[in-house]
């Protein structure tokens, strides 16, 4: 960050961990310096680069994050700054096992409703945030018809566009809306369609010839290093730290310069990966699927 009131906004932050109920107004002061430097010529990429720390900050405390995405998401000026903070958080939660329960107490139910819909409009916000707010509706909020309707319709977005992930985040015996009504016949209808689809005859004419395999491996290796090389050029540990490459190895001694001694030190090497689910649509109808979020953006409306 280069920006001195950026600079105090975070210090201010960091100081509140322990309360952050304490930093509303903070979340105030920021949207307001990101409305005034982007009034004056700055632009919203730059301004975002220069407030990440903050907005990294933000993402750590589920308070701070409710507070500043229910104020940001749904005002129109302040989208730029909402996206930039799902983001941080997506990336927080993105290999989360279990839904992340909010707090929605201090929230309007229209505006909960709202900000519910619009992250799950955002095709990639990490499901264990969609999904967790989705049923911190039925927890946080006064039990009414509008809720009710809100969570089923919700539930059955997460089902038809991210059955696997939402099977998983439920099923998990630590989820913390494992007793509620809702999660329990999400879970029996994603139980059902699972046996149906085992119950399906398989075709082997269905099924991709060897070529077909072939190219879909050197498609997919292909897409891994361009991936990989995007993301080598944008990380900031190139720049601190030396990257080594190694083949075919489950184990490698590395030199380690201490004081005046060089040392050996062993390490154990281990595959690591992470996967995440597509919407549905986007495999199978995209121009449906978008046309959904779309929808889900403007809300629910009876």
């Amino acid at each position: 960050m280069t920006s001195d009131p950026l600079q105090d906004i975070y210090r201010k932050l960091a100081f509140s961990r322990g309360q952050p109920e304490e930093s509303f107004l903070v979340l105030d002061e920021l949207a307001e310096n990101y409305r005034s430097q982007t009034n004056v010529g700055c632009t919203s990429e730059k301004w975002l680069g220069d407030a990440d720390y903050c907005l990294h900050e933000i993402a750590q405390s589920s308070p701070l994050f409710v507070a500043a995405v229910s104020r940001w998401l749904t005002a129109d000026e302040y989208i730029d700054l909402a996206l930039a903070l799902l983001e941080k958080a997506s990336v927080q939660h993105l290999q989360q096992e279990i839904p992340e329960s909010y707090d929605l107490s201090g929230i309007e139910e229209s505006l909960a409703i709202l900000v519910a819909c619009r992250l799950c409009a955002r095709g990639y916000t990490a499901p264990a945030v969609t999904l967790g707010w989705a049923l911190s509706l039925a927890t946080s909020l006064p039990v009414t018809e509008r809720t009710r309707e809100a969570v089923d319709h919700l539930l059955q977005h997460h089902i038809e566009e991210y059955p696997s992930t939402t099977g998983q985040l439920l099923s998990h015996e630590d989820s913390p809306f494992k007793s509620l009504e809702p999660a329990r016949k999400a879970i029996e209808l994603l139980e059902k369609q699972e046996r149906w689809l085992q119950d399906l005859p398989k075709l082997r004419e269905f099924s991709m010839t060897p070529e077909m395999r072939l190219t879909l491996s050197s498609l997919k290796r292909r897409q891994n290093r361009d991936l990989n090389r995007r993301s080598q050029e944008r990380s900031i540990f190139s720049i601190v730290c030396t990257s080594y490459h190694f083949k075919y190895a489950n184990r490698t001694a590395l030199e380690v310069a201490h004081e005046d001694q060089i040392q050996e030190t062993t390490l154990n090497m281990s595959p690591f990966s992470v996967a995440i689910e597509m919407p549905l649509s986007e495999l199978t109808d995209p121009m449906s699927g978008r046309f959904q979020r779309r929808t889900l953006w403007g809300g629910l409306h009876r």
